[in-house]
């Protein structure tokens, strides 16, 4: 499965209501292994990082 394919399933797994609480660093974990696998760009691992970020915030203004 492309490295693009998997980072994209992980992310949009966190949206879903029943995520559970440390997923989050499961999903950086695997951000991170692939760019230092030299699997995506350091482009590409910061626009994840940002998605990333950008799904927590919305996770944590809906639980607030």
């Amino acid at each position: 499965m492309s490295p693009h394919i998997l980072i994209d399933k992980a992310l949009e797994g966190l949206a879903h209501p029943a995520c559970r609480p440390g997923e989050s660093n499961d999903v950086q974990r695997i951000i991170t292994r692939m760019m230092t696998d030299q699997l995506i760009t350091i482009e590409e691992f910061n626009h994840y990082c940002d998605r990333l970020a950008d799904t927590i915030r919305r996770r944590q203004r809906r639980a607030a």
